[in-house]
């Protein structure tokens, strides 16, 4: 405190102007007392600046001089201590120095003050620097926490849209109550409803599969999967529905309902279930077809029309016809039944499924019928129905489908009834070449050849009409091989046999001796004559036969005209062969021949032939054959016996020998 009060009164001192004019430190010179006595002198002392700094000087005598002055009534202190000293200038450095020492003593107090506030600062700024650090480390604390709370709000933003997203997600995707009930119920009612619902869980279904191509959607996935098993349940139970449904389908008229064929074509997409409902309405149409088939068979329509297909047992072909039309008319209703339900496609498959139940009980009865028919025609007539009628199947069901017994049982029919036909047809021909070999002189063609003939004819002729019905296209007819090749097989296997005698070169008769070997010549140009006239209409059916035919008449007619010349030559008495000379009495005997028109009569030799104008033709080759073996003769014995005027005048010309002939 006492350091404050001098400082402050060295402040003072250095605030007052005549203390400060008198404490200036200027440059002394000589004379400077004199100078201050005289600044003193000319210091006018009853300015108040005088006044004042001398009230402030005589305060520092207050310590030292108990003195008082008492002026005008009042105590002043100071100014009666200036009358003591009679050097102020001494006082004053005395003072000076006195402070001085007081304030160096006070100030050694502060240093060790502000050495302890020093110290107590460097404290505080370790504390500071602390704090400092803490505050620092808290910065960044909070930094953290607030970037994490960014985060946070971000994420908790985030987690908000996804919310909703899901939310809407599920309201999409996810299917309710009411529609599960509606899609499992029992027992089912299919309408549109249901079928919306159903259209409604696939779609959900479908539009899953494809999100599903993001990946980590383990939502997705599960709701896909959900959706698939729902899916699966619901066309499960349609199944059962439609199988219920198809099971009503084994009555003889049963009716198409609109929510089966909707239902169809929805169960359509998922293979194993189409299948099975396909194989079920097969099954239930084959079922009720079986028992229609017996029923038509046994108890006939409604009423009274039409009657029992078994009551025409007796004619085969119309009772095996019947039979046949009503498959087809089945065929033909089945067809139009699966076209109602929307199974176009698989038509075919199914009327071979479901004809199975009506193989068996047809091939029974065709097989029974056909065993006792023995007439080639009828065979025929029933082997063309089976024929056109396996054509007509074969367009309407699928051979390849997974059942084809009624196929097969149809194509083992034909080709029995084939078989049945061609047997028949081997028994007559046999049955003619047994008569070939009793033939008699008469050269009489056998009865059972006409017999034969005619049943070919006849079948040829059927043949041929069926061949025009294809040509119109009102139907299919049999392969064209089958028929003509049996046909002309048979054929050829008679016109086998009807030349065996000729291949027997036995001048005196072959075969039981009876004929000769020109009138087996002439036997069976009869034989060919009358194939081609009983053929003859049949040519264009034939026509790949016809040609071979008249390859047999030819070779058959030049090996009747070489017998003939041989006989001619034989009866002749002349010695056509060269080796001995001609006599007058060979040839007198053959002019008499000649003349007598007996043994040398062609016409007569060939008069059996049944066709004339085949006979003459034969006639005429046959006698220009010999003419001109005669005329060789002729020349021969002219230039060999010209002088032998006896033989020259019997021996006729040839001119004259062919116009005898």
């Amino acid at each position: 405190s006492t350091y404050f009060s001098n400082l402050s009164f060295r402040m003072h001192l250095q605030q007052t102007p005549a203390l400060s004019l008198l404490s200036s430190e200027e440059p002394r010179a000589p004379g400077s007392l004199g100078r201050r006595v005289m600044q003193i002198t000319q210091v006018p002392l009853d300015e108040p600046a005088v006044r004042q700094t001398l009230e402030a000087l005589s305060l520092c005598y207050d310590q030292y001089d108990d003195v008082v002055a008492v002026k005008d009534g009042e105590v002043r202190r100071g100014l009666a201590a200036l009358a003591k000293h009679r050097d102020v200038r001494g006082d004053m450095q005395d003072c000076t120095m006195q402070l001085d020492v007081e304030f160096a003593r006070s100030l050694g107090m502060v240093d060790h003050v502000f050495e302890q506030l020093e110290q107590s600062l460097e404290k505080v700024d370790q504390q500071c620097r602390g704090l400092r650090l803490l505050v620092d480390r808290a910065l960044r604390s909070t930094a953290s926490v607030a970037e994490m709370a960014s985060v946070v709000d971000d994420e908790r933003r985030e987690l908000a849209l996804r919310e909703r997203l899901a939310e809407q997600f599920v309201h999409r995707f996810s299917p309710d109550h009411q529609l599960v009930d509606r899609l499992l119920q029992t027992p089912l009612i299919v309408d549109d409803s249901y079928f919306s619902a159903l259209d409604a869980v696939e779609t959900m279904r479908l539009e899953c599969v494809k999100m599903l191509g993001v990946d980590g959607q383990m939502a997705v996935r599960e709701l896909a999967d959900e959706l698939q098993q729902l899916e699966a349940s619901s066309y499960d139970n349609l199944l059962r529905w439609l199988i219920d449904r198809v099971r009503e389908l084994g009555r003889s008229s049963p009716d198409v309902d609109r929510w089966m064929r909707v239902a169809l074509d929805k169960i359509r997409g998922h293979a194993a279930l189409f299948d099975a409902v396909v194989a079920e309405i097969s099954r239930a149409r084959c079922e009720a077809l079986g028992r229609d088939f017996i029923g038509a068979l046994t108890k006939g329509g409604p009423g009274v029309a039409p009657r029992p297909i078994e009551t025409h047992a007796g004619d085969p072909q119309r009772y095996v016809g019947d039979m046949l039309a009503w498959v087809h008319q089945a065929c033909a209703s089945e067809k139009e039944f699966f076209d109602a339900l929307g199974l176009r496609a698989e038509s075919p498959r199914m009327l071979a499924v479901a004809l199975t139940s009506v193989a068996r009980p047809l091939e029974i009865r065709v097989v029974q019928t056909t065993n006792e028919m023995r007439t080639p025609v009828a065979l025929y007539r029933v082997y063309s129905l089976l024929a056109f009628y396996r054509a007509l199947f074969d367009m309407l069901c699928a051979k390849e489908a997974g059942s084809p017994e009624f196929m097969d049982t149809v194509e083992s029919l034909t080709r029995g009834t084939r078989a049945l036909l061609v047997d028949a047809l081997e028994r007559m021909a046999d049955l003619v070449t047994g008569d070939f070999e009793s033939v008699t002189t008469v050269l009489e063609v056998p009865a059972s050849l006409n017999s034969l003939l005619l049943e070919l004819a006849e079948i040829v002729r059927l043949h041929a009409d069926s061949l025009a019905l294809t040509a119109t296209g009102d139907g299919q007819a049999d392969d064209d091989s089958d028929v003509v090749d049996d046909v002309t097989s048979v054929l050829n296997k008679v016109l086998d046999e009807a030349q065996l005698p000729v291949d027997a070169a036995n001048p005196s008769g072959g075969g039981g001796g009876q004929l000769r070997e020109y009138e087996r010549a002439l036997f069976e140009l009869n034989v060919l004559a009358t194939v081609r006239d009983a053929m003859a209409d049949s040519a264009n059916v034939l026509a790949s036969w016809m040609p071979l035919l008249a390859e047999r008449e030819t070779a058959a007619s030049s090996a009747l005209c070489d017998h003939l010349v041989g006989i001619l030559k034989e009866r002749s008495y002349l010695p056509f062969d060269g080796d001995s000379d001609v006599q007058v009495a060979d040839v007198q005997a053959f002019n008499g021949a000649l003349k007598m028109a007996t043994d040398l009569d062609v016409t007569r030799l060939v008069s059996r032939l049944e066709n004339h104008l085949l006979a003459r033709n034969v006639a005429q080759t046959v006698v220009r054959s010999f003419v001109e073996a005669y005329a060789k003769l002729h020349e021969k014995v002219c230039r060999d016996h010209s002088d032998d005027q006896a033989l020259l005048s019997v021996l006729l010309p040839p001119e004259t020998v062919s116009t005898l002939l």
